[in-house]
């Protein structure tokens, strides 16, 4: 089913740890095969940033649906380019979706706030420098779900200051929107582990960590099948350590980026059944980082 662009959208299960990963150049120290650990610290690395080095297939063990495809803590540049082909065979003689070469960064700035001098004015897209302030993810969406077996992943980064290409995690999976959307109320906010030490004199002193995206919305329309088929069994397969990736919206928009994240979920809320023919769900999510 084709995504609606002004809707929430919730991605699982992630497919990447039983599939077979190959192409490119990666170091033998930190080989393409790390983006199958969900640390997403634990990072691999490409030979050089040339193009040849930096693209990998992903096989699948049978024909899935595939919708969503996510690179976390990625190291692109704000100039880089990706290009994603769905197959849906293993020799990739059967191409299902293109989605052409478009910029990994999308636009983070409403023109609004930014002055008619700056090189980003017209697009609101990322400069290198500001680079370092934001959460590093790519997301791609193919049109409509894809039966798939085989993903190409092609990155084109040669200005790429450390000279390659690092990847966190590879997230790979089918897509959900409920028939009707959230309830109005859905809060997005952050999660602070940032601690003080105070001194004698009342000076503060901070531990500081890394701030976490939260998200909590309510489900209140969901059908018997959306209820059971879909959140019952998103808490069954995932518990809340498990991956999944949350937006927000899809529409290509500024404020899309800042509400779209990969996460868990902090706690299952039971279904409950307040009419006949509907079910209600609270839902609760921390990003992981």
């Amino acid at each position: 089913m084709a995504l609606d662009p002004d809707r929430i959208t919730l991605c699982w299960p992630n497919v990447i740890d039983t599939a077979t990963l190959s192409g490119g150049a990666w170091l033998d120290s930190l080989p393409l095969e790390l983006v199958q650990d969900e640390i997403l610290a634990v990072r691999c690395k490409s030979a050089d940033a040339a193009p040849a080095s930096t693209w990998f297939d992903i096989t699948l063990d049978k024909p899935r649906p595939v919708q969503c495809l996510a690179l976390p803590a990625h190291s692109m540049s704000a100039t880089a380019r990706y290009r994603v082909r769905i197959y849906g065979d293993a020799a990739q003689q059967f191409l299902l979706w293109d989605s052409a070469w478009q910029t990994v960064w999308p636009q983070l700035f409403a023109t609004s706030e930014l002055e008619w001098e700056y090189d980003n004015f017209w697009f609101g897209t990322i400069s290198e420098d500001d680079r370092a302030l934001y959460t590093p993810l790519l997301t791609v969406f193919a049109d409509d779900v894809q039966l798939a077996q085989s993903v190409r992943v092609e990155i084109d980064d040669v200005g790429n200051s450390e000279g390659a290409v690092r990847l966190g995690r590879v997230f790979l999976s089918d897509a959900w929107q409920p028939k009707f959307n959230v309830s109005h109320g859905v809060q997005h906010g952050f999660d602070s582990a940032t601690t003080f030490e105070e001194a004698g004199d009342r000076t503060e002193y901070a531990d500081i960590k890394r701030q976490r995206r939260t998200a909590s919305f309510s489900l209140d329309w969901l059908s018997e099948e959306e209820a059971y088929q879909r959140i019952y069994s998103l808490q069954r397969v995932l518990g809340t350590h498990g991956e999944l990736l949350y937006a927000f919206n899809l529409a290509s928009r500024p404020e899309s980026f800042a509400r779209t994240f990969l996460a868990r979920q902090q706690q299952l809320d039971a279904l409950s059944q307040p009419y006949a023919n509907t079910h209600t769900n609270k839902v609760n999510l921390l990003e992981i980082l």
